[in-house]
C-alpha cells in the first residue's frame, strides 16, 4: 500500500518533502564526503542517494554529473529526481513510463540494468556438471531466493522432489539459501533423504556458472537476478514476489513472454510439471529471454554517460 501510495503524484507530493528532510539528515555524512571529494560523476543505484545528491545540487554546492540507474523494470516516483543529469533505465517501457512523468528523452537512457561481465558467456557447461556432480541426462533447476533465502523455500523444494516420482531420472535441484543458516541445514536433510539429486549451497559467487548450466530458475524477481537470467537465456517462474517493485519485475518478463508466476509452492510444481510435459514452452520461453537481455549495459553506462564526461581528468 505504502509503495503504491508513494507512487500517486498526490501522495507523493505530499511526502516527497519529509522525504527529503528524513534522507538529507540520514546521509549527512555520505554528503560531506562527497563535498569533499567532490567527484566529477555520482552513479547511484538507489534512490536513497540519488534523493540526497539531489538536495545537494539544489542547494548548489555540488556540481558532479549524478547518473541515476533504476535497478528495476518500473520506475517508481522516488527514482526520479529532477536535479538528476541522467537516468539508465532497463527498457523502452521504462523510459516511456519516465517520460509520462516528466523526465525529458533525452535524459533517458534505456541501456538496460548493469550486471557483471560474467553473465555476458555462458560457462563451460561440461566443466560446470563435473565440478558440481550434475547429471548430464537430467535437466536442472535453480532455485534462488535473495542474498537470505527468504520466503517458504522448505516447502517448495519439498513439493519439487516428490516428482521424482512423476518424472524419474528428469530432475536435479541446485538450491543456493544464501546467509540463512538454519535453511541450509534443513534442505541438506531434504537432500539426504531424496532420491532426486540436489545440491544446496549457501552464500555464492558463482552464480554465473550456475545460471548457466540450469535450465529453469525459480526466484524471486528482484531486478538484478532477473536482467542476469534474461542474459543467460535462462525462463523463469517467479515466487513469493514482493508487492510493488518485484511485481512490475515479474509483469515485465511475464508479459514478454520470458517467465511464469506461481503463488504458492504447490503452483510452482504444477508450473514445473506443465513445462516438463510441453519442452517446446520452455524453449519458446528461452528465445524471449535472449531477445529481452541487455548483457553489456554495464559498458554501455562506462561509454555512453561517464568517460565522456571524466575525459581529460585525473
Amino acid at each position: 500500500m505504502g509503495y503504491d501510495l508513494l507512487d500517486r503524484a498526490e501522495g507523493f507530493r505530499c511526502a516527497r518533502p519529509i522525504q527529503r528532510r528524513w534522507d538529507r539528515s540520514m546521509a549527512k555524512a555520505f554528503l560531506e564526503r562527497v563535498r569533499l571529494e567532490q567527484p566529477t560523476v555520482i552513479v547511484a543505484t538507489h534512490f536513497f542517494p540519488a534523493v540526497a545528491l539531489a538536495e545537494a545540487k539544489q542547494f548548489g554546492w555540488l556540481t558532479s554529473r549524478v547518473v541515476v540507474v533504476v535497478t528495476d523494470l518500473f520506475p517508481h516516483r522516488l527514482w526520479l529526481t529532477p536535479e538528476a543529469d541522467a537516468f539508465v533505465v532497463g527498457s523502452e517501457e521504462v523510459k516511456a513510463v519516465c517520460q509520462q512523468r516528466g523526465i525529458a528523452e533525452a535524459r533517458i537512457h534505456p541501456l538496460g540494468i548493469p550486471i557483471a561481465k560474467a553473465f555476458r558467456h555462458s560457462p563451460d557447461k561440461g566443466m560446470v556438471r563435473e565440478r558440481l556432480r550434475l547429471d548430464p541426462a537430467r535437466q536442472t533447476l535453480l532455485i534462488v531466493s535473495g542474498g537470505e533465502g527468504m520466503g517458504p523455500m522448505s516447502q517448495l523444494v519439498r513439493h519439487l522432489v516428490t516428482l521424482e516420482a512423476v518424472h524419474p531420472k528428469h530432475l536435479q535441484l541446485l538450491v543456493v539459501c544464501g546467509s540463512n543458516v538454519r535453511l541450509r541445514e534443513t534442505l541438506d536433510r531434504v537432500a539426504a533423504a531424496s532420491t532426486m539429486p540436489m545440491r544446496v549451497f549457501g552464500f555464492v559467487d558463482t552464480m554465473p556458472e550456475l545460471m548457466g548450466v540450469s535450465d529453469l530458475l525459480l526466484t524471486k524477481p528482484g531486478g538484478l537476478t532477473v536482467m542476469e537470467a534474461l542474459a543467460m537465456g535462462l525462463p523463469m517462474i517467479f515466487f513469493n514476489a514482493i508487492p510493488g517493485q518485484e511485481r512490475f519485475n515479474a509483469d515485465y518478463v511475464i508479459r514478454h513472454g520470458a517467465g511464469l508466476n506461481a503463488a504458492h509452492p504447490a503452483q510452482v510444481k504444477e508450473t514445473v510439471l506443465r513445462l516438463l510435459d510441453h519442452p517446446a514452452q520452455l524453449d519458446a520461453m528461452r528465445s524471449r529471454a535472449l531477445s529481452l537481455a541487455k548483457p553489456t549495459a554495464a559498458q554501455q553506462l562506462v561509454e555512453t554517460l561517464i568517460a565522456p564526461a571524466t575525459h581529460g581528468t585525473a
